[in-house]
């Protein structure tokens, strides 16, 4: 994908936003919605004693079976060798390569199973929301999740450690790819990738974890395990609670039903990603609640993260033009997105673009929704995804390999 190409297909969903916002399109609707109460709790105090402590437990824990088969992979010497064996490993019904150590593969063979308490029904009622409204989420993973993860020191400082304090492109491009494979037809079935990618996720993590341990200066007295399963859990909220309460500012306002289903299919995912079932609870409410707490608890911006969000939105808005033109509206994207009081808290800009960009985003999906410009599908989404993947790659397809060295020791 040239960067020429690329920057045409932003410039011309940029100037779709803006056309449609011209033609009377507003977000009259959507600043009348109010999503549900998200803040934190005021006080460490107010967080009930057992829900500290049961995230405190999720905090020391993270994902033993993977990060033992991982473990053995690297102690062996055979990094480089498995990752090399599992190129091209993208499919549920392709069988596991050959060539692998006996507990990876044995672990491989044993993720390919829906958790006990997965329903069918409402997955694929979740999937179906999930594909009708796969622009506006994938819209909202990139621009609204992915810099929220920040707020996370421990998290932060894990990913810091892989891909170095100066951007997370590569944190966008691996999101994207994750969201795309989950928006295939039939995710579960032999050609989709609902097996395939959290397990190649979660190696990755395992990976992560054995060279923060091995290479790193990890704190585990400060910051509890690696990636742990706290981590795990404030993203997953991010994914779905927080996902599903921001959609409004896409023009999308699913009923109760929807967000339960949406959210029942998300919290399989997690439980193949390596989440344990006690981590994300069972209903959306009390997701919500528990966000609340760990919010309250974890979240905080730290500098160094303010300066890997602000580095990660130049670079992005630089591959549609010059960034003293592109900068300032994607930046308004984002806060529009975060909303003010975290947009603040990173440090990102304000300017005239923040009295435009509501107004076009919203009227831009308003349009697609009744007609005024064509309905974008699932396939489309996929395809723009793959774009930007390719563009935040420096032209080069994402690959799920394990990192092997840290980013200081590349």
């Amino acid at each position: 994908m040239s960067n020429a190409m690329t920057r045409r297909h932003l410039l011309s969903t940029a100037a779709a936003a803006g056309a449609t916002a011209l033609v009377g399109a507003g977000p009259a609707t959507a600043s009348a919605r109010v999503a549900p109460n998200r803040e934190p709790l005021r006080t460490v105090a107010e967080v009930d004693p057992k829900e500290r402590a049961h995230l405190e437990r999720l905090k020391q824990l993270a994902d033993p079976p993977c990060d033992e088969a991982v473990a053995d992979v690297f102690r062996r010497g055979q990094g480089a060798a498995v990752n090399e064996a599992l190129k091209g490993w993208e499919t549920n019904g392709q069988a596991v390569p050959d060539g692998l150590p006996a507990k990876l593969r044995d672990f491989l063979e044993s993720s390919f199973q829906l958790p006990s308490w997965a329903d069918p029904e409402q997955m694929a009622a979740g999937h179906r929301f999930a594909r009708a409204n796969a622009q506006q989420i994938s819209f909202a993973a990139v621009l609204d999740v992915t810099p929220e993860r920040m707020r996370y020191p421990a998290s932060a400082a894990a990913i810091f450690g892989i891909e170095g304090p100066h951007d997370n492109k590569q944190g966008f491009a691996k999101a994207l790819r994750a969201v795309g494979d989950m928006l295939r037809p039939d995710p579960y079935g032999p050609d989709g990738a609902g097996f395939v990618t959290p397990v190649r996720v979660r190696m990755a993590h395992s990976a992560v974890r054995y060279l923060l341990h091995t290479e790193g200066n990890w704190d585990t007295a400060k910051w509890g395990a690696p990636l742990s399963q706290l981590d795990m859990l404030a993203e997953g909220n991010l994914f779905t609670s927080y996902l599903i309460d921001h959609l409004y500012k896409l023009n999308v306002d699913p009923s109760e039903q929807e967000a339960e289903d949406y959210f029942h299919e998300c919290r399989v995912g997690g439980h193949l990603l390596g989440m344990s079932d006690d981590g994300m609870p069972m209903t959306l409410t009390a997701a919500r609640e528990r966000a609340k707490a760990v919010d309250t608890l974890h979240a905080r911006v730290t500098p160094q993260s303010a300066t890997y969000v602000k580095a990660t939105i130049e670079h992005f808005a630089s591959m549609a033009g010059p960034k003293d033109m592109t900068v300032p509206p994607a930046t308004a994207l984002v806060r529009y997105m975060l909303g003010d009081a975290d947009a603040d808290e990173f440090g990102l800009e304000r300017s005239m673009w923040d009295a435009v960009v509501p107004t076009a985003v919203w009227g831009f999906f308003a349009a697609t929704q009744f007609g005024g410009l064509p309905t974008p599908s699932a396939t489309m989404t996929q395809l723009a995804i793959k774009m930007v993947r390719y563009a935040m790659n420096d032209g080069q397809e994402i690959d799920l390999a394990m990192p092997l060295h840290l980013y200081g020791h590349h």
